[in-house]
């Protein structure tokens, strides 16, 4: 027979437990956002909108420190691509000084200059930079089902070049010297794949 005291000490008991239940789940929970918002920075600050797309400089350094790009200062690997951007058949402007907001003194060791397309990527030694590190530090979204605010349909999509010759996985793409490369949206047919190089003479 449960008496009233031995009933109260099993309800009592039944309590402490599901208060150590729920503060483990609420740890387990808390631990869980603090490690989505660590893997999430290199997304602070990227947009889903239409161009233009001036360079994001507001969370570039939360960017880059989540991307652990080699730092600048020893610049002994340097090389150059050019990027062509599409949006149902006509070009966007891929702007001067990516990654590079002088006066905040931050320097992306993958960069651009001028509105030319050209892509400088530094380093003290050769490294796998790749087409998506450039986005990321553009601050635009990009993925091979996304170009800024516009996504793959029945009709339109997004399509990624380079000499030519289509590329698959293109975030992951690690560009080479002297690459020329084609990102688009739209209809097939409506933009070169394989645009005028010669922006790269003298590179």
């Amino acid at each position: 027979m449960i008496t009233p005291y031995l009933r109260r000490g099993i309800l009592r008991g039944v309590l402490v437990a599901g208060a150590i239940l729920l503060a483990v789940m609420v740890t387990f929970m808390a631990a869980g956002v603090a490690s989505a918002g660590s893997a999430g920075s290199a997304t602070a600050g990227i947009r889903a909108t239409k161009p233009p797309w001036p360079p994001e400089y507001a969370h570039l350094q939360q960017r880059l420190k989540a991307l652990n790009l080699p730092p600048v200062g020893n610049e002994s690997y340097h090389i150059h691509a050019l990027l062509h951007v599409y949006v149902n058949g006509k070009p966007v402007t891929v702007p001067a000084n990516i990654g590079l907001p002088r006066a905040k003194g931050i320097f992306s060791p993958i960069h651009t200059h001028d509105t030319s397309g050209v892509i400088h990527m530094e380093a003290a030694h050769p490294y796998p930079f790749t087409l998506g590190d450039f986005f990321i530090v553009w601050g635009v979204r990009f993925s091979s089902t996304q170009l800024g605010a516009y996504t793959n349909s029945a009709h339109e999509r997004v399509w990624v070049y380079v000499n030519g010759k289509p590329i698959r996985y293109p975030k992951s793409y690690v560009m080479k010297a002297h690459d020329n490369i084609v990102v688009a949206y739209g209809k097939w047919g409506s933009f070169p794949r394989r645009p005028s190089a010669a922006a790269l003479r003298g590179y």
